[in-house]
């Protein structure tokens, strides 16, 4: 049955490039593919020309006497770095922390996080140095593979240009998106009574709105109102609309029900007659959003690709010693034949787990993403932990370590520098694999619905399939970068046999934390106790774990992100902490 997917798969793409396939087929299900791929593209391509027009313009700034210097005292540059994060991050909390509501507080740490990156990122990116070693930046270590896998999903995005179902519809709805608040504005029109009782006299609103981005409307009014489209009653294209005052009288209007709207689509249409004596005060509140809303993606595909790029920047040039150091184990890991190995294996399972018939009754979908990243977190985990012995644990054994602290490089540096090289490694995995993902992910749906003789879906289906993958790849991630940090600091003292046991007996006991603990409230205090003990000394990974959502189908919520973010982050310094007692008194001769 797989062999006869797969040749089924085959046959299509071979007949859509030898026109054997009719072009009605091929107009049905391509656009349905290549669009979600294309938007994601679009945010790629959006990010990369944001980062070179913010950059461009930091380099501009360095020619002026004073900035382009402020970063050559590297105490200074780092103390004027935490000043600007600090003001950036009080920027982002008092936005952002709002939104939240009850659970606002779980943001705090990730917008502190991405105000630092903008504020090293500012003073470096002004930096003289940093101008003129852009190139070396981008051509440097794993940045290459990264840019260069995204800039090839971009570019088959960009191909499939003409099979985009309304591109032009999607773009128009790129700046109707909200980066901050939910798209609510309010504007008031003061409306004053006519100047003869007897003849009714519509009189201009004077507000302003762009009708094509509006999700939803309410009107309320002080007075008793009257709305039209025009100032003249033979100018009417329908009855005017009368509003009374009181909030149960207000006027509502939501897109979703493809009702005609009660104000006109041109704002210098809209009148308002005031049947009272007194001055009427009529309340628009709109809430404003794109009418694509998938063009949000486009948007935050480019602000994450942005950062990415700019604490890429600002680590390497606010921590040389520890970058190269970085690189340099990064570079050495993607050498070994293993890395080409596991990456050989994550793309051949992914597509696999492509056109493999899960026969679950319509839900194939949700097994190929709960399959896929998985595959992707275990393999990043065997690479993470494989690498800490080999760079660690045999640099140590082999005195290669003590050539490298005898250069001005601290112990601290040193342990620093392999994690972050050997995340830098998973990383890599990550992105190329998950690219391979989201591809398959996009046309998945296409293939379930001609398997099985449905009616084909909407491309927002494969859209929406995407974003909601994206969260679970986050998460993997963060949960391999707990175990890397476990792994880097036991391969201190252990070797690499050892280190894989131990790392794998964590990660089996850590997905079963929080049922264990749950369990041992019910039996005795023994047992409890110990159940809290191991809760202490173990890590709970099970707050990355997020497989029951997928099989439900449920999306995960960003503030979700934020509370494990908040776990990995004092996870990962107090497992540095463990690292460095660990190494300290090492004797490396």
């Amino acid at each position: 049955m797989i062999a006869g997917s797969a040749i089924s798969l085959f046959s299509d793409f071979a007949g859509v490039e030898s026109g054997l396939l009719p072009l009605a087929q091929v107009g049905k299900w391509l656009p349905v593919f290549v669009t979600p791929i294309w938007v994601l593209s679009m945010g790629l391509l959006l990010g990369a020309l944001v980062t070179a027009v913010i950059h461009g313009i930091l380099s501009a700034l360095s020619f002026i006497p004073g900035l382009g210097n402020l970063a050559d005292d590297p105490k200074r540059g780092v103390t004027l770095s935490l000043i600007a994060g600090a003001i950036f991050s009080a920027l982002l909390c008092y936005f952002y922390v709002p939104q939240g509501g009850e659970n606002g507080q779980l943001l705090f740490l990730p917008l502190v996080t991405l105000g630092m990156i903008l504020g090293f990122g500012l003073i470096y990116g002004m930096w003289h140095r940093t101008r003129s070693e852009w190139m070396s930046i981008l051509g440097e270590g794993v940045i290459p593979y990264i840019l260069g896998t995204l800039g090839l999903f971009a570019v088959i995005g960009l191909g499939s240009t003409p099979f985009v179902e309304k591109p032009m519809a999607i773009l128009e709805s790129v700046p109707a998106v909200n980066l901050v608040g939910d798209g609510t504005v309010v504007e008031v029109a003061t409306i004053a009574p006519s100047a003869d009782p007897d003849i009714p006299e519509f009189l201009p609103a004077g507000i302003t709105y762009n009708f094509r981005n509006v999700a939803e409307l309410r009107i309320e009014s002080d007075k008793k109102v009257f709305l039209a489209d025009s100032d003249k009653a033979e100018a009417f294209s329908r009855a005017p609309i009368e509003l009374n005052p009181g909030s149960t009288e207000a006027v509502t209007y939501k897109y979703q029900d493809r009702e005609q709207p009660p104000i006109p689509g041109d704002p210098a249409k809209l009148h308002i007659y005031n049947q009272e004596i007194d001055p009427a005060e009529v309340t628009f509140t709109f809430k404003n959003l794109p009418q694509i809303p998938q063009a949000s993606s486009i948007v935050f595909s480019a602000v994450a690709l942005f950062l990415t790029l700019t604490g890429f920047m600002a680590m390497r040039q606010a921590a040389p010693r520890v970058w190269a150091l970085a690189l340099s184990t990064a570079k050495n890991e993607m050498a070994q034949p293993l890395y080409l190995l596991l990456l050989a294996i994550g793309i051949f399972a992914v597509l696999l787990f492509g056109i493999f018939p899960f026969n679950t009754l319509g839900d194939d979908i949700r097994l190929l993403k709960d399959s896929g990243v998985t595959m992707i977190m275990v393999l990043g985990m065997l690479l993470a932990v494989w690498s800490a012995g080999t760079s660690v644990s045999d640099e140590i054994d082999g005195r290669t370590a003590l050539t490298v602290l005898s250069k001005p490089v601290s112990r601290r540096s040193f342990i620093l520098g392999k994690y972050t090289g050997i995340m830098l490694a998973v990383l890599v995995l990550f992105v190329i694999l998950a690219a391979v993902l989201l591809v398959v992910m996009s046309y998945k749906p296409i293939y379930d619905a001609r398997e099985t003789s449905q009616q084909q879906p909407p491309w927002q289906v494969g859209h929406e399939e995407i974003i909601t993958t994206l969260p679970i790849l986050g998460l993997y991630f963060m949960e391999t970068m707990a175990i890397g940090g476990i792994a880097v600091a036991l391969a201190t003292r252990l070797p690499l046999l050892a280190n894989f046991i131990t790392c794998f007996a964590i990660y089996v006991v850590g997905n079963l934390l929080s049922p264990l603990v749950a369990s041992a409230r019910e039996n005795t205090e023994l047992v409890g106790f110990v159940g809290k003990l191991i809760a202490v000394v173990v890590p709970n990974l099970n707050s990355f774990n997020v497989q029951a959502a997928v099989d439900a189908g449920n999306a995960i919520p960003l503030i979700y992100l934020a509370a494990a973010f908040n776990y990995l982050v004092v996870f990962v310094i107090a497992i540095w902490m463990v690292a460095m007692l660990l190494f300290e008194d090492r004797d490396l001769a």
